[in-house]
């Protein structure tokens, strides 16, 4: 399952984006967000800035978050990927 992943553009309150999931409120635009991060098995990579603090929330585009959040997230995935392709 594969995802895209972005920040808001605008400083916005959690309450307005997310349902109680979790996830994106089915009204809110993609085109709102700067993507970041693209998860897919064994194939992720940042497709933005990804310099960023570890603690930036990030948010799901295009499917469910599957327990990514932040950046730090990312760079967990990207470092277990690397360590199970050795």
């Amino acid at each position: 399952m594969s995802t895209k992943f972005g920040i808001p553009l605008y400083p916005v309150d959690d309450a307005i984006l997310l349902d109680e999931e979790g996830e994106l409120q089915p009204y809110i635009s993609e085109s709102f967000f700067h993507p970041v991060f693209f998860h897919t098995y064994r194939n992720s990579r940042w497709i933005g800035d990804h310099k960023l603090p570890n603690d930036t929330k990030v948010y799901a585009l295009d499917n469910s978050h599957q327990g990514i959040r932040t950046i730090a997230d990312c760079k967990k995935i990207l470092e277990d990927e690397t360590n199970t392709q050795v």
